[in-house]
Formats: C-alpha cells, sequence, structure tokens
C-alpha cells in the first residue's frame, strides 16, 4: 500500500482530513519504542505523531496507553495521551499493521551539556512529580501497575553480565556489592509508589521555562518511590558530574522536600538508589553492545560511589 492511501486509511479511522506526512518535523523521545513514526498534519493544521507497533508488545501498549488515558481524565499535565478511533480503540488494525495516533508537541531543544545546571528546570521537573503524586494519592488507576522490583532486576542483569562477559563483570562488582549491602536490605520496606519509570531530560519535552509534555511512559509502574527522582538526577549527573551539585539537581531536591511527598527514609537511600537506577541504563549499553558506554558507565558509577552526597 502507497503512502497516500495509507493516509487515507488513517484518516478514516480517526475522523480526520490528514494530507500529508511532516518528515522534516522532529521527533522527541527513543525511535525504539515503536517500529515506526512519523508525524502528519491535519487540513486544519493540527499535528499529529502516527507510530506502528509491533504485535508482540500490543498488549504491553494497551495497558500504557490506559494508564495515560486515566492520568489524562484524572487531570494530570503536561502529557500527551494517544487518541482513540471512530471505535473508541487506540491501538487499531490498519492496512495489515497496528497503528497508535497522539498529538505532535515541539519543544525547545536542549542546549547539552549546559541545561543541566538550570534553576528553572529543576522547579519544573519537580513540580510534575508533585503534580503526580498528588494526583495519584487521591485516585486510583484500573488495573493496578505491575510493582517492579529493582533489586530483582540488578541481580538478574549482573548474573547475564557475568555470564556472556566476566571480565566486564568484575568492574562492576564493587557497584553490586555496595548495593547488596547498603540498599537491597531496605528496599522492600521502602514506600512504593507510581512512577513513570524514565524520567529523565530527554524524555520531556521543554518550552520556554515550561514543560510541554512529559513522554515515553513505556517503564511506568510501581517502584520505589523516590524512583523517578534517582534516575532523572542520575543521568544529569551522566551528562555533566558537575550538574550533581548543581542549580538544577538543587532546586529539584528542595522543591521536591518541601512538598514532603517523600519518606525521610526514602531520602536517605536516595543516593544509593541513583546509583542502583544507573544498572538500568547499563542494561541499555549491553543490549546495543555498546563497549565505550559500557566502559563510560562504570567510570560514572565510581563517581556515584565515591563523590554523590545530597
Amino acid at each position: 500500500m502507497n503512502a497516500l492511501n495509507l493516509l487515507a486509511n488513517i484518516s478514516r479511522q480517526w475522523g480526520l482530513e490528514l494530507v500529508r506526512w511532516r518528515e522534516d518535523l522532529p521527533l522527541a523521545g527513543s525511535p525504539e519504542r515503536t517500529s515506526w513514526r512519523c508525524v502528519v498534519e491535519n487540513r486544519d493544521g493540527r499535528l499529529y505523531v502516527l507510530e506502528k507497533i509491533a504485535s508482540r508488545v500490543y498488549d504491553r501498549k494497551r495497558r500504557i496507553l490506559s494508564t495515560l488515558q486515566q492520568l489524562d481524565a484524572f487531570g494530570l499535565t503536561p502529557i500527551a495521551p494517544y487518541l482513540p478511533d471512530i471505535n473508541g480503540e487506540t491501538i487499531p488494525l490498519i492496512s495489515h499493521g497496528l497503528w497508535q495516533l497522539c498529538p505532535y508537541v515541539l519543544g525547545i531543544d536542549l542546549d547539552r551539556p549546559a541545561y543541566a545546571m538550570e534553576k528553572w528546570r529543576g522547579d519544573a521537573a519537580a513540580d510534575f512529580l508533585i503534580r503526580l503524586n498528588g494526583i495519584l494519592s487521591q485516585q486510583r488507576l484500573v488495573p493496578s501497575p505491575p510493582v517492579f522490583s529493582l533489586s530483582g532486576y540488578i541481580r538478574d542483569l549482573f548474573a547475564v553480565l557475568s555470564k556472556n562477559d566476566p571480565v566486564t563483570a568484575t568492574h562492576y562488582r564493587p557497584f553490586l556489592d555496595h548495593l547488596e549491602r547498603k540498599l537491597f536490605p531496605t528496599m522492600d520496606k521502602l514506600p512504593l509508589g507510581f512512577c513513570h519509570g524514565d524520567y529523565h531530560p530527554l524524555n520531556i519535552i521543554w518550552g520556554r521555562r515550561t514543560i510541554r509534555a512529559v513522554i515515553d511512559w513505556e517503564f511506568c509502574g510501581i517502584k520505589t518511590e523516590a524512583y523517578d527522582t534517582a534516575n532523572l538526577i542520575g543521568c544529569l549527573g551522566m551528562e555533566d558530574p558537575c550538574s550533581l551539585s548543581g542549580p538544577f539537581v538543587s532546586r529539584l531536591v528542595c522543591r521536591l522536600r518541601d512538598s514532603g511527598i517523600y519518606t525521610e527514609e526514602s531520602w536517605k537511600t536516595l543516593p544509593d538508589l541513583i546509583l542502583a537506577t544507573r544498572f538500568a541504563w547499563l542494561s541499555e549499553w549491553m543490549r546495543k553492545n555498546d563497549r565505550p558506554m559500557i566502559q563510560l558507565e562504570a567510570d560514572y558509577m565510581s563517581i556515584l560511589l565515591d563523590e554523590l552526597s545530597l
């Protein structure tokens, strides 16, 4: 089927008048979340992101999209929930493919790595987490999202690394040993909460001193309540280790502390949780067999282990 016929079929399915592909427009977030994606333009000028997904991820995608629809109904902003078609389906089968559609949100590119030192971004990032926490303290997601065991995930990942690359595993052994002593014994006692699961600066569409949208909810679910904060700080430090004591992180931590959304136990374990979240990034480098990033991640974990204090 040619591109124009596909556009016509998508238009009918969603009750739109899509007129052209906008391959000139940039797309935020990871391209690996879908099989293919592109911006499309409606006759009235509105823009959408059209995505094709693989059948093997259909069930998981439906759960994620249902969660986003509920968060939108609860009043969480700013997110870009996927749109139901004329039949109420969010992932319909069209032209032998599974498709999903959401509004296109244009942002302002990050000035890397300078953005990691900008104070206002810490306030904005904290405010989103505070809103998410506040809404879900009063509303309940149905069905309840899965609970993620970070300690189990890290142990399983390290077992795979030890088997497939024992030399590299020796470089990561000190970080696992530290977590086994300092974090894992208390993790089961830490409060849980619904988390975005991949909250970092490149999954935020930034405006001028605002957040325009938070995207890529692929790993959302129930986790240790401070998981999103730990992941965000860890990513900022990977961008620039100096940012760990910079204005972005300082404002983020200050605003979250003032909000009272985390318990004191979560704050005490946050430095170790930051280190623990880096294993999820190690998994990404391992999957891609990105040797330079595997080495860089080990170097960064050494910095976290030796110097991180909040």
